[in-house]
């Protein structure tokens, strides 16, 4: 039977023993330096049948699904088999014993878990009932929020202000020099991976983060910002004058400043013709624009790290915007955006599209300005053959592991989790029509789930559990075999049993936190708790106002309202 994660305490993680007929054990497990992926195809000629997209492990059914959930071990027949110990380990507080065919497993995790869920993505502490709320403080967070070890930080007038994660207290208050300020950068995906031990703040006139500008009128680009790192106590790194010549500045990962200028002269139009002015006729063939230049350097010390450069290319949709009292569209050559994150580095803008590692590797192709790289759970990456938009794709998406290198050429969409219990899941999800494909993280293929349902969204990869969701149920599959374990129909966790959409997701690692809305009006948001390994509601709370935003960090759930975060646990 698959590997399934019992409760086994806040300090210790037990498993039951799994039936490993069949499947060969790679001695390296056994000298792996972290908790491993237990039950992954065998490699060579005996992957063939997991290889080929099913699982001969899984019970009866097609692609490993089954009719019900599967059979527990230890029967007549179970005890008469033969058993022989082929070896033992323990490594990283991980034991593994192969005994004969069984595999058992017991992970000391006092620290180790808590680590995990502080660092992965969609992860947080146990919740073992309904949240409640543990503090709330004013926060203003529309320059922008950042996070240092178990401090929340945003900016007030011309100073840093930090708050404890856990007591909501300020931690403490530093001046930056301007209130008019960024720090730390903000990121459209969802965080994951260890807390920065320092954050990155830019100020002066002008200076706002791109997504946020508080009046009508156009600003003008300050001639110089004022830049200061600060480590986690709220002490002065470092501070310096750093030129901006109307170039866009941010703080980027790892004490970096993220620079992105438009370089040489306007060439040749390139592009479908723009109606400026359609009640005119007024149009001009394509748009002429400069190529641009992205440059990452210390934050303190104006050292380079590295530079690319980015030639003007026909990037649909990109140079323009609509204009309401014409109806036609604006065109705005010199336009550049900027999004940096722990793990990579994105620069758009009119004519511009490209995304690179931090290390300054190109992680799209340079040659197709239609695509564009996403960060995945896991610190992968999914390069998006037609993230702008357009159609008519000739290459498939590709998953790149975390240090760029290429791991699969995705049959499908890839489906990434919303939330997990470890920084670095072993398995990626791609939904291929209505099946539903399991790859590991060397791209050899473990399962393939058939069911009647198109899989829309994976809500979570934890506990040995995949969380999957269709447009009228939520199920549960087992991560290494791909048998359906559980299923509800999503309608009966809503309110009164009514119509109910999944907003969000979370896991502690024993459950699955879905927040659910009315799909047609987006509020009346409640969260339902649903066991990992059957699908129970362990727990359901209807929440106070109309609407809900949470944020998971660092292994503890904030709830965001307009000027103001709460703590729940």
């Amino acid at each position: 039977m698959p590997l399934r994660r019992r409760d086994g305490g806040d300090d210790r993680r037990t498993f039951e023993l799994v039936d490993t007929a069949g499947v060969d054990v790679d001695p390296d497990l056994l000298d792996a330096p972290r908790t491993v992926l237990l039950g992954a195809p065998p490699r060579g000629p005996d992957a063939r049948d997991l290889a080929s997209g099913t699982d001969d492990r899984a019970a009866p059914g097609e692609g490993g699904t089954a009719p019900g959930p599967p059979a527990t071990t230890g029967g007549p027949g179970a005890d008469r088999r033969r058993r022989r110990t082929v070896g033992a380990a323990v490594t990283g507080g991980v034991v593994v014993l192969v005994v004969g065919g069984m595999l058992v497993v017991d992970a000391v995790t006092s620290g180790d878990a808590q680590d995990r869920l502080e660092s992965a993505r969609g992860a947080v502490r146990a919740l073992d009932g309904a949240p409640v709320e543990r503090w709330t403080a004013p926060v203003a967070a529309e320059r922008g929020v950042a996070y240092l070890p178990g401090l929340l930080v945003t900016v007030d007038g011309d100073e840093a202000v930090a708050l404890d994660l856990d007591t909501g207290a300020e931690a403490w208050r530093t001046a930056i020099g301007s209130d008019e300020a960024v720090c730390g950068s903000w990121s459209p995906w969802p965080a994951s991976g260890p807390a920065p031990s320092t954050v990155v703040c830019v100020a002066g006139p002008g200076v706002v983060p791109f997504w946020y500008d508080p009046v009508d009128e156009p600003r003008t680009a300050p001639d110089e910002v004022d830049v200061t790192v600060l480590d986690a106590d709220g002490r002065v790194v470092g501070e310096r004058t750093v030129e901006v010549g109307g170039d866009v500045l941010v703080p980027g990962p790892d004490g970096a400043l993220v620079r992105a200028e438009r370089v040489g002269e306007p060439g040749p139009p390139i592009g479908a013709p723009v109606a400026v002015d359609p009640g005119a006729g007024e149009s001009v063939d394509g748009v002429s624009g400069r190529d641009a230049v992205v440059t990452v350097e210390d934050a303190l010390s104006g050292e380079v790290r590295w530079r690319g450069e980015l030639p003007f290319q026909d990037v649909p949709w990109s140079c323009t915007t609509w204009d309401a009292e014409t109806g036609g569209e604006v065109i705005e050559p010199e336009h550049l955006t900027v999004v940096a994150t722990d793990t990579m580095v994105e620069v758009s803008g009119c004519g511009v599209a490209a995304s690179f590692h931090v290390d300054g590797r190109r992680l799209d192709d340079a040659d197709v300005p239609t695509d564009g790289a996403v960060p995945l759970a896991g610190g992968r990456f999914l390069v998006d053959a037609d993230r702008q938009g357009t159609t008519g794709a000739l290459r498939a998406d590709r998953v790149l592991d975390p240090d760029g290198r290429p791991v699969l050429d995705a049959p499908g969409e890839v489906l990434d989790p919303w939330a997990t219990d470890d920084p670095v899941p072993g398995v990626l999800l791609v939904r291929d029509g209505i099946d539903l494909r399991a790859f590991d993280d060397e791209g050899a293929r473990l399962w393939t789930y058939d069911g009647a349902r198109v899989p829309e969204a994976v809500y979570a990869l934890a506990g040995g559990t995949a969380v999957v969701g269709t447009a009228n149920t939520v199920l549960g599959l087992d991560a290494l075999s791909g048998t359906a374990t559980w299923s509800r129909f999503l309608d009966d966790l809503g309110n009164d049993g009514g119509d109910a959409m999944v907003t969000q997701a979370f896991t502690d690692g024993r459950c699955a936190f879905l927040v659910l809305v009315d799909p047609a009006t987006g509020t009346h948001p409640r969260v339902v708790a649903l066991e990992l390994s059957s699908g129970a509601v362990v727990w359901e709370d209807d929440l106070p106002g109309e609407w809900a935003s949470f944020a998971p960090v660092q292994g503890r759930l904030l709830r965001w309202d307009d000027a103001a975060v709460t703590l729940l646990g």
